[in-house]
């Protein structure tokens, strides 16, 4: 971050597009360590254009979806897997006492999909069947030793945290994903084009990725998560081209979109050694780094996966290419991720979209409502640590 500030007087005078790309774009790029990467990217993130933060899309897609052996070739044919199924899921951070070995490291076997409280209450998935979750979390070194080394696995460890911290503050460079996944019979029963792999469960097929990273923290992170549209996550989501209805949603219902030719998306690919793999069948939905658009309070920026946030889509949730309304948004919803010391309550999860305020309120699962201006501190936009937590 420093070497990185330390440019900017002499860059000045450079327009916005220029100035953002100074850091971030540069060859070697792909091998950059993601702390520096991400405090290399803060301009190209926050400042740069729509297009601009298309391409970074692209650019943090390849960066976790290095290609990784697959010695036995039990998962994927080519022998390779992306690097994000090697790492930490849910349960390999929350659900156990055992550290997570990072050293041997190697593609899961099983399928290990986070079956989250938000759906459970809300009878979106199978409570016999996990893979019916169809969701499978995963987060870099960075994001899990902050978890484990703060403290933030278990409710008792949370409680202990917020006696001594007013806020979450996840470190630069932090990164969390979520992939959603659909088991199917046999391989030809994916559609063409799509990525499958084979899990100790039968077959999958990639619908999709979330990408949430930690560019910079808040100066007031206490009351600027909450309300303020100053940014420091950058979001994006993948979608499988030809996931049904997700024309319809990109084109019509989501608000912040610069697609890039395919010529440029090659480009990015082959810059990070990935171009063969087959991603070509995938793009991202949008980007957003703040409630609205511009951070001007008046626009909600819509941002989301037809399958990841299929109950934010109407009429027919299941079905979005008759959608007419999408409410989704990346920032806005984490934004709400929060605990109350006091209480030792979660706030309740809800799917916001624009700019929240203290009044912003949901009601919990004993039919009480809950306020935001009652106490509640921020979670740093980290729903595992309200979902995942016993």
């Amino acid at each position: 971050m420093t070497r990185h500030l330390a440019l900017l007087p002499l860059l000045a005078g450079l327009t916005a597009p220029t100035l953002a790309s100074a850091a971030c774009d540069t060859p070697g790029w792909i091998d950059k360590p993601d702390d520096v990467f991400a405090a290399d990217c803060v301009d190209f993130a926050f400042n740069g254009s729509l297009e601009e933060r298309e391409r970074l899309a692209w650019m943090f897609f390849a960066r976790v979806s290095q290609l990784i052996d697959d010695p036995d070739g039990g998962i994927s044919d080519t022998k390779k897997v992306p690097v994000w199924m090697a790492w930490p899921t849910d349960p390999d951070t929350f659900g156990t006492r055992m550290p997570f070995d990072w050293t041997n490291a190697a593609p899961r076997r099983a399928m290990e999909p986070s079956a989250e409280k938000k759906d459970i209450d809300a009878g979106r998935i199978s409570t016999v069947d996990p893979d019916g979750a169809n969701e499978e979390v995963t987060r870099n070194k960075i994001a899990y030793d902050y978890l484990i080394d703060a403290g933030l696995t278990t409710k008792i460890d949370v409680a202990a945290f917020f006696q001594k911290n007013d806020a979450v503050d996840m470190p630069v460079g932090s990164v969390e994903l979520k992939a959603s996944w659909l088991q199917i019979a046999d391989p030809k029963d994916a559609p063409d084009g799509a990525l499958t792999f084979k899990f100790d469960g039968g077959y999958y097929w990639w619908r999709g990725l979330h990408i949430m990273v930690k560019m910079q923290s808040l100066k007031y992170p206490v009351e600027d998560i909450f309300y303020s549209e100053e940014p420091s996550w950058f979001w994006t989501t993948f979608e499988f081209n030809d996931n049904p209805g997700v024309g319809q949603v990109r084109e019509n219902l989501i608000t912040q979109r610069a697609p890039l030719s395919r010529e440029e998306i090659d480009k990015v690919l082959a810059e990070g050694g990935v171009a063969d793999f087959g991603y070509q069948a995938y793009a991202p939905n949008g980007t957003q780094i703040r409630f609205t658009v511009d951070g001007t309070g008046e626009v909600p920026v819509i941002l989301g996966h037809t399958d990841m946030e299929d109950f934010a889509g109407s009429p027919n949730t299941a079905q979005p290419q008759y959608w007419t309304r999408f409410e989704a948004s990346c920032h806005a919803c984490h934004a709400s991720a929060a605990y109350n010391p006091e209480s030792g309550a979660f706030f309740p999860f809800s799917v916001p979209t624009g700019t929240l305020d203290r009044g912003y309120n949901m009601t919990d699962s004993a039919g009480i409502t809950q306020y935001l201006g009652q106490g509640y501190k921020p979670l740093d936009f980290m729903w595992p640590i309200a979902f995942q937590t016993k």
